[in-house]
């Protein structure tokens, strides 16, 4: 089986090179890398001439989930990933994703991820929570997409990314997904999530993020407890993020904990 690995890109030029060799440090021979970047201002596109065994196209597109449909269109592969362009996947894992799939009935699967906040030293493995339906129902928060799988024909079934969804077409799309085939899970680290200040983090965004998950519960039926606890959590987080703001400004926290949690650390 062939896998096809989808990066949605936008000026992340300081990171890409990383996700990039992470692609090519893989035991498994069938793959293809395919960066959808939309229309990036930095260095970008510089990195991307570097490769030649690239797929890659380089303009303003209408979201993330816009740039995952096309690059699924560009896409030959049986098994899709979907790797951000400032994260990375652990070292040959591709043959350990394809085992998985020889079972017919697998769709999707589900690996571990590390947590990493280079400017504090720091990485945290964590195990991917179980995902059922009336789990993503209850706590949003579990999804963890670096670490996820899928058959190309389970994507094509439910028809892929929401492109209406700019902050949560992950979780979107696995609300849909678990509806009719819940993941398998696998418990060996599959990817790292690069924590890092340069990171998009606004109280419009989070503010975007409420609605559309919101939204998203309210049309699946969800307990209106677990609506409010959402919009509870999301608005404390708001709250922390402009006195955190405020205490950054007074240099009484570092800079470099702009979109970080102050609880890491710094390794010693």
């Amino acid at each position: 089986m062939k896998i096809s690995i989808l990066t949605p890109s936008f000026n992340q030029g300081k990171y890409i090179d990383r996700c990039i060799q992470s692609v090519l440090n893989q035991n498994y021979p069938d793959a293809e890398h395919i960066v959808i970047d939309g229309g990036s201002t930095d260095n970008t596109t510089d990195v991307l001439k570097k490769y030649k065994h690239l797929i890659w196209v380089s303009e303003k597109d209408e979201g993330q989930a816009d740039a995952l449909n096309k690059g699924l269109k560009m896409a030959t592969g049986d098994i899709i990933g979907w790797i951000n362009s400032d994260d990375y996947y652990e070292e040959n894992i591709f043959s350990d994703v394809i085992s998985h799939f020889t079972h017919t009935d697998t769709r999707w699967i589900l690996g571990n991820i590390t947590f990493c906040y280079p400017e504090q030293g720091v990485e945290r493995i964590e195990k991917s929570p179980e995902i059922t339906l009336s789990k993503l129902l209850c706590d949003p928060d579990i999804v963890r997409q670096q670490g996820a799988f899928f058959k190309r024909s389970v994507l094509d079934e439910v028809g892929a990314w929401n492109k209406d969804m700019h902050m949560v077409m992950d979780y979107e799309l696995w609300v849909r997904l678990s509806k009719k085939h819940p993941p398998k899970m696998i418990d060996r680290n599959y990817a790292y999530f690069l924590w890092h200040a340069e990171q998009k983090s606004s109280a419009k965004n989070t503010i975007t993020q409420i609605r559309e998950i919101d939204a998203i519960l309210n049309r699946n039926g969800a307990a209106l407890n677990s609506r409010l606890r959402h919009i509870y959590v999301k608005g404390l987080y708001i709250i922390k993020s402009a006195v955190k703001g405020i205490l950054i400004k007074a240099s009484v926290i570092d800079k470099s904990y702009s979109n970080i949690p102050i609880s890491v650390g710094k390794k010693k």
